[in-house]
């Protein structure tokens, strides 16, 4: 848990804005390469521009994760996204996960979901750029323990392996917005793996 009192509101225009560019973004026409006519003035067969979604662009991925001990954590962060480039990816996640603390003073548990947006850049081969906005529900950690919304905003990067068409990602993440009920301490490390079509 987070310990900071501090809270960084985000408009809720804000995720809407970032879901509307990715649509926008995934509907664009992808790249194509056309044969150019030879000097010799016979026609070469030209490839159709490939306008619109392709399902080959696709990525699905997420992480799962499990702690036991005096705080027990399980999630489950299923993720889809889409290659806006070879470089670029955009997309959507969803979580389920489990919290629970007990030690001699405090005894606190909740069911958290939710979900977000993300977008990753791939660079220089093993790197990688994430930025990432999330809304998760859960049960306030002060009283009256009623359900609240947490938002939090992470930015930051780390390795990643490629092996085919998976990858293997580790990110280390700054959540900009911790708040005393935030699920997350700074830094986040997150693992995840994912595979495209």
């Amino acid at each position: 848990m987070g310990h900071k009192s501090y809270k960084w509101v985000i408009p809720s225009y804000f995720s809407s804005f970032l879901i509307i560019a990715i649509l926008i973004l995934s509907s664009l026409p992808a790249k194509s390469q056309a044969n150019e006519e030879s000097e010799t003035g016979s026609s070469s067969i030209q490839k159709k521009e490939k306008k619109g979604f392709d399902p080959k662009r696709l990525v699905f991925g997420g992480s799962l994760g499990a702690t036991f001990g005096s705080i027990t954590y399980v999630e489950i962060s299923p993720r889809v996204g889409y290659k806006l480039t070879d470089q670029w990816i955009a997309g959507v996640g969803f979580k389920y996960a489990y919290y629970e603390e007990k030690n001699t003073f405090f005894n606190y548990s909740t069911n958290m979901y939710g979900g977000g947006v993300y977008t990753q850049y791939y660079f220089l081969k093993y790197f990688v750029a994430h930025a990432e906005y999330e809304v998760l529900n859960l049960d306030d950690f002060r009283p009256p323990f009623e359900r609240v919304n947490i938002h939090s905003l992470f930015v930051g990067g780390g390795i990643s392996s490629r092996v085919g068409n998976g990858f293997f990602n580790v990110l280390m993440l700054y959540n900009l917005n911790e708040t005393y009920n935030s699920p997350y301490s700074n830094p986040y490390v997150l693992v995840g793996v994912g595979v495209g079509l």
